[in-house]
């Protein structure tokens, strides 16, 4: 003996948001009193209810139960063929069960929403405002985008045909040229509709806006100009007639004195020298010797770099590390600032590091900052031969804002030093 269930119709039209009702009869083929539970299966699952969700039959006897299909109106009921199935399984058999199945077809439906953005645009001279187009339907969208203005408006749209998705919207760009500039006088207001035509449907969209032209020139501007060149010519005679004079007055005392005593002393000492080193060459020369020459006097340059670290590294590897920057020869490396930048939030460790130095010059963790700088009273010195460079471990990446998601952390060092130079 087995247990049997149909279900009918077998095949059914149903229209997103409408209810369709089946009808599931299941013979209880058993010799006991049976209680059937009865539960839908199958991609129509989530639109059923079935009604009572329990049959208690008797042995050889057939009830039915009430099945109720409602398709929501939205994208997500996907035109096509879906398969619903109603199982009766057995309360005091569990072995015991049985599966009715039914074939439905969901219709298509549509329906479309469109808004002006914004409704009523300002401006002056070209505008671009915006058509959202949002397809609630389950079927794709195909419709023309078209303008109507008076002849003092001209209106285009780059994109005149659209086609969206089910669930989707599109935004379609339309551009507003007014033919003649609004100079001075009173704002003018042009009227413009928006036509949205879908392929299926005879009657389009009909969407109205306005754009208020403005004058180029604001009624304030002359106000302000004129303001404005008031207070340069204010400017221009106070630095003229009072700054500049008491400037340079101050200057000239302040410079005078030092650098007269500058003069002399200067003069002194190298009239001490040339006196001195006549004096050495005599000496030299009476005892028959040859003067040694001059060895030159030690002396150093200094330069400005700025030393930039781009680092990438994968979660899980081994760290990234960048280039090393080398201490040139007879030189001292002066590091006085570094900006680290980690702009994504990832997590990990940044070390900044010395090739001779057993232990790292910086380590930080990403997870403390996005951007972050350090400045050193004491500068921190490199000599030569030494060689700079950074790692990246990362450990984590942080989830993007938008867009794909990445697969690297990323972080960025610039270092900005003096190199000092020793000649001679």
């Amino acid at each position: 003996m087995a247990t049997s269930a149909t279900i009918a119709p077998a095949a059914l039209s149903i229209d997103p948001g409408t209810a369709a009702t089946l009808t599931v009869s299941v013979l209880n083929d058993t010799l006991l009193v049976e209680s059937f539970e009865l539960s839908a299966v199958g991609g129509a699952a989530v639109w059923t209810r079935i009604e009572p969700a329990t049959l208690t039959i008797y042995p050889g006897q057939t009830e039915t139960a009430t099945v109720t299909v409602l398709a929501p109106r939205l994208p997500e009921a996907v035109v096509g063929q879906v398969a619903l199935g109603v199982r009766a399984r057995a309360v005091e058999q569990p072995d015991v069960s049985v599966v009715a199945e039914a074939l439905l077809t969901v219709n298509p439906f549509t329906e479309t929403e469109a808004e002006l953005l914004p409704r009523i645009a300002h401006g002056r001279g070209r505008k671009r405002v915006r058509v959202a187009i949002d397809n609630r339907g389950n079927v794709p969208l195909v419709a023309q985008v078209a303008g109507q203005s008076d002849d003092r408006l001209g209106l285009s749209t780059p994109t005149p045909d659209v086609a969206v998705d089910p669930g989707h919207t599109e935004f379609v760009d339309i551009d507003l040229r007014p033919v003649k500039r609004v100079w001075r006088g009173d704002q003018v207001t042009h009227q413009f509709s928006v036509l949205l035509s879908p392929v299926d449907t005879d009657e389009p969209f009909v969407l109205p806006g306005s754009y208020v032209q403005e004058r180029v020139f604001p009624k304030w501007l002359w106000k302000l100009l004129l303001a404005l060149l008031l207070l340069l010519l204010a400017l221009l005679a106070l630095w003229f007639f009072v700054l500049k004079p008491t400037i340079e007055s101050a200057a000239r005392d302040a410079v005078e004195e030092p650098l007269a005593q500058a003069n002399d002393k200067s003069d002194a000492a190298a009239q001490q020298a040339d006196s001195a080193a006549q004096k050495a060459n005599d000496a030299l020369e009476a005892v028959g010797e040859t003067p040694e020459p001059v060895e030159p006097v030690s002396t150093s340059t200094t330069s400005d770099v700025d030393i930039r670290f781009e680092l990438a590294d994968v979660p899980g590897g081994d760290p990234d590390e960048s280039d090393r920057w080398t201490v040139p020869a007879n030189s001292v490396l002066r590091i006085t600032d570094v900006v680290i930048s980690n702009p994504r939030g990832d997590f990990g460790t940044l070390t900044i590091e010395n090739r001779d130095v057993a232990a790292p010059i910086f380590t930080t963790g990403l997870e403390n900052f996005r951007d972050i700088d350090f400045h050193f009273v004491t500068p921190l010195q490199l000599v030569a031969g030494d060689e700079l460079f950074t790692t990246l471990d990362c450990a984590r990446i942080a989830p993007p804002v938008s867009g794909p998601a990445r697969t690297e952390c990323g972080a960025s060092v610039l270092i900005t030093a003096r190199v000092v130079t020793s000649t001679g």
